[in-house]
């Protein structure tokens, strides 16, 4: 879902489970940087970082299906809108790889 935009890098960014992924949009990008993330997070800390980015994923996802008008690509969005409202509560639930799966189903 490369949409609203690119999130910086050409290339993988280095996972660092200890300081936030910058979330500027929804692209395969982000995605992938905060599915990593998520995969190698284990304290408490980076849990609450990753609920974070889980955060900004849903209030940029819901900004755009509120603005888009119906179609495949906003029904899509929606999902994804929905999704990561699911893994941001498994990673309340100390459970981060199963919300890197959850967002695995988005790619």
């Amino acid at each position: 879902m490369a949409q609203n935009g690119h999130n910086g890098g050409s290339g993988p960014q280095e996972v660092d489970p200890g300081r936030i992924v910058s979330v500027q949009d929804f692209s395969s990008d982000t995605l992938r940087n905060v599915i990593a993330h998520l995969k190698a997070s284990t304290s408490f800390e980076h849990l609450v970082y990753r609920e974070a980015e889980l955060d900004a994923i849903w209030t940029i996802t819901g900004f755009f299906v509120v603005n888009e008008p119906a179609s495949r690509l906003r029904d899509a969005v929606k999902r994804l809108h929905a999704g990561a409202h699911e893994a941001h509560n498994l990673v309340a639930e100390r459970r981060p790889v199963a919300a890197a799966m959850v967002l695995e189903g988005f790619l």
